[in-house]
């Protein structure tokens, strides 16, 4: 399904029943990045998948590099499509999203789950290392990142906005989430150390913070019963 928002069309799909429960996916990906994970949340959940700005079926429309208008676009889609209060899980760059979004709407979420031709070497370098943990499926890896990078800029813009991070992180505004927050990582991760996690923890008081043994990056991928698991058991708690 399609719906234009001021300039861009972005593309989105629902899948199954009850609350909703949005998800958003990593840099250079798009809403498949959630494939192995959707068949255990969909039978809770109604599971709300969109394309980000530039990436996959979504248009680049007019972009600025930034967090903010990253998190604008999520809550224009929402009024779009009429979805009010929702829990928000993101992995990778789509976790960072859902606390830029936690922190400026407060009031449209109920609980949050965090799990990120030169630019085409650089992007399947960057996907062989993230799927290092997990090799058998880093063919399907890269066929997605190809795929949902064909307009590089898309991935132009959402890097910019995460190195603006490095200028203006995220870490003294963690504090304004007063949400529920589950944050789930992978002992094997190195493009999000545990290290990391542990930071956010500290920074939104009263989260959960889990680690996944064995994994990578791709947590979605490489371990999705067991992330479906938790984000049903963390959001039937907090219902």
């Amino acid at each position: 399904m399609r719906v234009q928002l001021d300039g861009m069309e972005v593309a989105y799909s629902e899948v199954g029943r009850g609350e909703p429960l949005v998800l958003i996916h990593g840099l250079g990906d798009d809403h498949r990045a959630w494939r192995r994970t959707i068949p255990d949340l969909m039978l809770h959940r109604c599971a709300f998948l969109y394309d980000l700005r530039g990436h996959g079926q979504t248009t680049l429309g007019t972009p600025d590099g930034t967090l903010r208008q990253l998190s604008n676009d999520l809550l224009q889609l929402m009024d779009g499509v009429g979805l009010e209060q929702v829990d928000i899980a993101g992995f990778s760059l789509g976790g960072t999203i859902a606390m830029r979004f936690a922190i400026d709407f407060p009031l449209e979420v109920r609980g949050l789950v965090h799990s990120d031709p030169q630019l085409r070497e650089t992007l399947d370098r960057d996907t062989a290392d993230v799927y290092a943990e997990s090799p058998a499926e880093l063919e399907e890896g890269l066929l997605i990142r190809r795929q949902s990078t064909a307009d590089p800029r898309g991935y132009g813009n959402a890097c910019a906005a995460m190195a603006a991070l490095n200028a203006a992180p995220l870490d003294p505004e963690l504090g304004r989430i007063t949400v529920p927050t589950l944050i789930v990582a992978s002992d094997k991760d190195k493009h999000c150390p545990p290290k990391a996690a542990e930071i956010i923890a500290a920074g939104i008081k009263g989260s959960r913070l889990e680690i996944v043994p064995g994994a990578g990056h791709p947590i979605p991928v490489e371990r999705p019963g067991e992330l479906a698991a938790s984000i049903n058991s963390f959001l039937a708690e907090i219902a």
